[in-house]
């Protein structure tokens, strides 16, 4: 009778606690759903930031503009544009890491904030790896490879390929600086064919461009919207584009990869990123959204305009062409021994 009646109080005691357990992660789920739900339905309070880690007027600033306008027209929220310069990307992407995480401070990011940066600078006040969530891609255009055939007497890749192994440390090229994308690629291409260059960093795109005029430098990589205007005449040539396939911009330049540098499929692009907690009802808004802008036929004429495209990508590709940018990236400042710390 005994044993009976601790069954039965067993029975009821675990049937309460079934029930109290059921009941409690009820009330969570709830107001987790409810929370969540909230969010999205009040998102956004405020206008909504994109932080831009260059001064105005450059190539991102002037995507993330036409961005602006895009997404305003389609969504009827306020964006604004906010330049950050500074610290290679550091300072903007430093700020978006601390700033609340609720939607309404995005970053505009590319190679070096998300993949370079880490391994150049060795400690970084944010992880590009874990602080940032991926809300969508602006675009991209090809960097390409312009010599001053007066400085380099050369008219395809093979022959710059061939002069510059003939002439080893003799042929200059210049850059944004120490660890930036051309930098780095051109010291990539230099190991996989066996040259040697005389690298000239640079704190501006005027005296890289006065000195690529002028013959002080043999050449340079640059992004298709600086280099293209260059194009005027035989003195300046573009000899390659750094994207998988030949840029519409450019339709009978070859790409790096068709000259055997298998792995410099690396156009610029900037993407728009946000806190890593921001909440997912909240990420999935602004993915739609900016997936939405990128898509109207006034955006793609925008970025035409810039010899870019818009092309969109899931979250899942983007995360595979992050784990790849990084792993190039990451050798190449091995590679160079550069170092900004």
């Amino acid at each position: 009778m005994i044993e009976s009646e601790h069954n039965v109080y067993s029975s009821v005691h675990s049937t309460s606690r079934r029930s109290l357990v059921g009941a409690t992660l009820g009330v969570i789920a709830g107001s987790l759903l409810s929370n969540s739900a909230r969010a999205q339905a009040t998102f956004p309070t405020r206008p909504i930031r994109l932080v831009v880690p260059f001064a105005a007027g450059g190539p991102a600033d002037m995507m993330t503009r036409a961005l602006a306008n895009a997404l305003a027209t389609q969504t009827g929220y306020q964006w604004v544009v906010e330049n950050k310069p500074g610290a290679g990307g550091n300072i903007a992407a430093s700020h978006v890491a601390s700033s609340p995480a609720d939607g309404h401070t995005l970053l505009v990011a590319g190679q070096a904030i998300l993949a370079i940066n880490k391994p150049l600078f060795g400690k970084l006040t944010y992880d590009p790896d874990r602080d940032f969530a991926w809300v969508g891609m602006m675009g991209s255009q090809p960097n390409v490879l312009i010599v001053n055939t007066e400085a380099v007497p050369v008219s395809n890749i093979q022959g710059f390929i061939d002069y510059s192994r003939a002439n080893p440390g003799k042929v200059a090229y210049g850059s944004n600086g120490v660890g930036s994308l051309a930098h780095l690629k051109t010291e990539v291409m230099a190991q996989i064919a066996g040259l040697k260059f005389i690298h000239v960093p640079y704190q501006g795109a005027a005296p890289q461009r006065t000195d690529l005029l002028s013959g002080r430098i043999g050449f340079s990589q640059i992004g298709a919207s600086a280099a293209i205007p260059l194009l005027q005449g035989d003195k300046i040539r573009a000899l390659a584009v750094s994207t998988g396939k030949r840029s519409p911009a450019l339709p009978n330049v070859p790409t790096l990869i068709e000259a055997g540098f298998a792995d410099l499929d690396v156009p610029v692009w900037f993407a728009a990123v946000a806190h890593a907690a921001t909440p997912a009802p909240v990420l999935s808004t602004l993915r739609q959204a900016i997936s939405n802008a990128t898509a109207t036929g006034a955006y793609g004429a925008e970025m035409a305009k810039q010899h870019g495209t818009a092309d969109a990508i899931s979250v899942d590709a983007a995360e595979r062409m992050l784990a790849r940018e990084r792993r190039i990236w990451a050798d190449a400042v091995r590679i160079t021994g550069a170092s900004a710390s």
